[in-house]
Formats: C-alpha cells, sequence, structure tokens
C-alpha cells in the first residue's frame, strides 16, 4: 500500500516477510478477520484514509506519551546496541509483536532472540562458558496489561544482568512500566495493542 501497489497477494507478502501463507492467514484469523482479503481491504481503507503521509505524525498519534526526547534515547539506545544480542519478550498477542519486532530488527542486522526466556540462555551461555560481551544489550518487553508474570519475570532477569529494558505496554502506571528504562504507551485509549502496533 505504501509503495503505489494496486494489489499485494499473499503470496508475495508472505515471502518478503519469510514466512508461509498459512502463518498470514491464521495472523489475520487471529486478528479478527476472515482472512488475508478482507485484513487487506481494511488496510487500504485505513491507509486512504489517513492519506498516503505515513509521517512522524501518524507515529505521534500511535505513541500517547511521545516526545522527541523518547525518541532519540529509543534511537541512541539501539544504535549503542548494534554488535549487542537483544531480546523480546511476549505472551500471547503480545508474542506476535515480539515476534514482528525480532523479524524487522533482523532485517536490520541485529541479533535478536524472540522468547527465549533469558534465564534459560544466561544459563546455557554459563554451562557453555560462552562469553557475555560487553555491549549494552536491549530487552524489548511487550505487554497490554503491564502486569504479565511471565514477561516481569524475564524483564527482571534481563535487569539483574545489566541489560535495559524497552516496554511497549498500554498502560504507563503498570509493574512493567515502572521496571522499563524507555516506556512507549500504545493507544490507551484503544481496546488492543496489536492491532496499533
Amino acid at each position: 500500500l505504501e509503495r503505489g501497489e494496486k494489489r499485494v497477494g499473499i503470496q508475495q507478502v508472505a515471502t518478503e516477510n519469510f514466512v508461509s501463507t498459512a502463518t498470514i492467514v491464521k495472523m489475520c484469523k487471529r486478528l479478527g478477520f476472515d482472512g488475508y482479503s478482507e485484513l487487506y481491504y481494511y488496510l487500504s481503507r485505513q491507509f486512504n484514509s489517513h492519506g498516503q503521509d505515513r509521517s512522524a505524525e501518524n507515529i505521534k498519534s500511535l505513541i500517547d506519551n511521545y516526545s522527541d526526547e523518547l525518541l532519540d534515547r529509543f534511537c541512541g539506545l539501539l544504535d549503542q546496541s548494534r554488535r549487542a544480542k537483544l531480546f523480546t519478550t511476549g505472551e500471547g498477542f503480545s508474542n506476535i509483536v515480539g515476534a514482528y519486532i525480532a523479524q524487522r530488527l533482523s532485517i536490520c542486522g541485529f541479533m535478536v532472540f524472540n522468547n527465549v526466556h533469558f534465564y534459560d540462555y544466561m544459563l546455557f551461555q554459563d554451562a557453555h562458558h560462552l562469553p557475555g560481551g560487553s555491549e549494552p544489550s536491549v530487552m524489548f518487553a511487550v505487554s497490554q496489561s503491564g502486569e504479565t508474570e511471565p514477561v516481569l519475570n524475564d524483564v527482571r532477569h534481563a535487569q539483574q544482568h545489566g541489560h535495559k529494558i524497552m516496554a511497549f505496554t498500554k498502560r504507563g502506571d503498570s509493574a512493567l512500566a515502572r521496571l522499563a528504562d524507555i516506556v512507549f504507551v500504545i493507544d490507551g485509549s484503544k481496546q488492543t495493542l496489536v492491532g496499533s502496533l
């Protein structure tokens, strides 16, 4: 849609994102659509209603606590972490967002582990006497409520090992938001975090 193509087929989307067409259909159904065609129609209507301007204004409307300083901190931390091992964590629908973050960062040259429980990774690293790496590391934590216990456990373990935490949540007053170094509050007024991200 952003490139102005008249119709993007499911096979093209699957190929560009390194997944099967069945995965895309399952994702569409989990998001509440009957299939890919319905999702495509919905997105094209959304895109056309907002015009074709995908500028910072759209980011500002998505992120409730948006500020240039927050965005600068986010970009700075990513830049510092180019050679680090990054992690994502999320449960349920939030795991879909975490997987997307991991895939996009991987395409950009980062080494990202998706939903690997952090303490399991650290035990593996210790058992095999692998070096820890001195570069700053980051965990992307996604939780709609900000209170999901497995996500909070991963965040606590990551912090114990000096990782910075970037949180995506709907609640700025949640336990996750209090633990995180950088918090993005995503469309707190809407019902689902996944649809917005």
